[in-house]
């Protein structure tokens, strides 16, 4: 018989040795399991290797092509990235294909019908990358033909801008077969590429033969030529592929070939404005009213660019008004606009004004000074109603000029003895016709009330601009020296800033000269030569339809460092086959 304490005390070790093993098995379970779990690698270099083709359904380059399907496989999983703005097919299919990937296979159905005896190439560009850390094939292609070989001429070049000669990227470069004008508007091209970031671009597999050859910045995305904000280059003649591997073209927009009013506005009571969609040329305005007999006046004012017109009625006396636009005796459009009355207490109808002075003025620089309305003719001499002071001391120098004009007032210096009552209106920008201010020196201007009137009978307030002139140390001078061809006398010499902005300008007559630029501000600067061909001295685009390319325009090559209390002098020899 077994002793009963001897079984309890058997039991009990048992069972405390099976909860034992049973937190052992657990434990060990724990951390088999937390071993099994799928985790990111936190070390080793990372995969950077791009997916990589293994085979192709039809073979790539094949030969009498007759498939509507193309599989190709890969080494990886692979996704498709931007797929249907990177990948170029050239020539073009009307109908874009179904393109899918089905785990390592990518699938392309073609659902158009392919063209006879004719080089396809499917350009992928970066579109094709593995599935896990999107390291994308570069520039994967895959051609095939559907005659008995594989075109293999190719046309390269370059694409830029126009006026400054940057590198134009992502625009589509075309060939055409035949030199049809309207081609670009109605048809998709032979074959075409795309540019790279540094405006460069190869179309490969190319028939041999005669091409025109189009640029367009294709805003939406059709082929075509077809809406005005696009930009375009293009060849003056066929390109022969047998005996032109390369092409360089300049991208220019032309505009809008119709002129149309963009917007009118009434701005306040005899106050229109009309903003065109270009500029104007001698722009009038005929009004229709119910009593013809009847004469108004009118002032117009343009803007700097001539797109914008300020049509001021001092005497006009309706609620609202209908008006003949016309722009070089050519009629835009009739328009009716409502006119917002004035009354006396109208206490927002006064005349006001701006400055271009912030504290400080450049030496070179006139005071500007801007109303809100165009002023009425002086009753009486404005330079003797209006107080300069110089370092707190009155000026009764007699070489300061008050010009009144439009809706301006500007004030400059002129030399001693310089005619005031002859035109003062100013000169192109940068070129400096009036004398500077004095350096270092605080300026004070005061115009007392009712000095100025305008059209409708307002005056001004107290007008009070103060501003300092920096010493002359703190600017720097250039002098240029250059040389030009014959068949470039005439052209636009132009200062451009850091920031592309025409500091100076000049038109070169003769073959050889010099030009000094002083009060330049420290900084970089860049010249260029506009090749001015019909002599308005300004830059002009091209028309594709006239066969007109935009005009030539020449750089420096490199920059030039203006330093502060520093002359530099530059020669400039421009060749004939310079810049483009």
């Amino acid at each position: 018989m077994v002793d009963p304490k001897f079984s309890l005390r058997t039991l009990s070790f048992k069972v405390r040795h099976l909860a034992f093993s049973a937190i052992l098995f657990l434990a060990a379970y724990c951390l088999l399991s937390s071993c099994a779990q799928m985790v990111a690698p936190t070390g080793g270099p990372a995969d950077k290797t791009p997916p990589k083709a293994v085979k192709y359904s039809p073979d790539s380059a094949s030969l009498n092509f007759n498939r509507k399907q193309i599989r190709i496989l890969f080494n990886e999983y692979i996704q498709l990235v931007d797929i249907n703005k990177q990948l170029i097919i050239s020539p073009p299919l009307k109908y874009f294909p179904d393109i899918r990937v089905k785990g390592k296979a990518l699938v392309i159905n073609i659902r158009d019908t392919l063209a006879p005896q004719t080089t396809y190439a499917f350009n992928f560009g970066n579109s094709i990358a593995d599935l896990n850390e999107r390291n994308a094939l570069s520039n994967f292609q895959y051609i095939f033909s559907t005659g008995s070989f594989i075109d293999s001429v190719s046309l390269k070049g370059s694409v830029k801008n126009a006026l400054t000669l940057i590198p134009e990227k992502d625009v589509l470069v075309m060939l055409y077969n035949t030199s049809d004008d309207s081609l670009p508007f109605r048809k998709l091209p032979n074959y075409f590429g795309k540019t790279k970031e540094d405006g460069s671009f190869r179309i490969n597999n190319i028939r041999n033969g005669k091409y025109k050859v189009f640029a367009l910045q294709d805003k939406n995305a059709n082929y075509l030529y077809d809406t005005r904000d696009e930009s375009i280059a293009f060849s003056d003649t066929l390109i022969d592929l047998q005996n032109k591997e390369s092409v360089d073209l300049f991208l220019f927009n032309e505009g809008p070939k119709k002129q149309f009013i963009k917007k009118a506005k009434s701005i306040e009571s005899g106050h229109l404005q009309f903003v065109f969609n270009k500029p104007v040329v001698d722009p009038s305005f005929t009004l229709i009213t119910k009593s013809p007999e009847k004469r108004y006046h009118q002032f117009i004012e343009l803007n700097t660019g001539s797109d914008s017109v300020n049509l001021w009625l001092p005497d006009y006396d309706k609620d609202s008004i209908r008006v003949i636009v016309a722009s070089d005796n050519k009629v835009i459009d009739t328009l009716e606009l409502a006119i917002p009355k004035r009354t006396d207490t109208d206490k927002k109808f006064k005349l006001t004004y701006k400055t271009n002075v912030l504290g400080s003025l450049d030496l070179n620089r006139d005071v500007v000074v801007k109303f809100n309305h165009y002023l009425d003719q002086p009753q009486n001499p404005v330079n003797d109603l209006i107080e300069l002071f110089e370092d707190s001391i009155k000026s009764t120098a007699k070489d300061i000029v008050f010009l009144q004009e439009k809706s301006g007032l500007k004030i400059f210096k002129v030399t001693p003895g310089y005619d005031k009552n002859s035109n003062h209106s100013g000169s192109r920008p940068g070129q400096l016709l009036h004398e500077p201010w004095k350096e270092n020196t605080k300026y004070k201007i005061l115009i007392q009330p009712g000095v100025i009137q305008d059209i409708f009978g307002l005056k001004n307030d107290s007008i009070k601009i103060e501003f300092k002139t920096p010493e002359l140390k703190t600017y720097g001078t250039l002098k240029l020296n250059w040389q030009l061809p014959s068949d470039l006398l005439g052209s636009v010499l132009q200062l451009l800033d850091d920031k592309d902005r025409v500091t100076r300008e000049f038109t070169l007559k003769e073959k050889s000269g010099s030009v000094f630029m002083n009060y330049l501000i420290p900084q970089n600067y860049k010249l260029r030569l506009i090749c001015d061909k019909n002599g308005n001295e300004k830059f002009d685009s091209g028309d594709y339809l006239k066969h007109r390319q935009p005009e030539k325009v020449i750089y420096y090559p490199g920059t030039m460092t203006i330093r502060a209390n520093w002359d530099l002098e530059q020669e400039w020899k421009v060749g004939l086959k310079a810049g483009k």
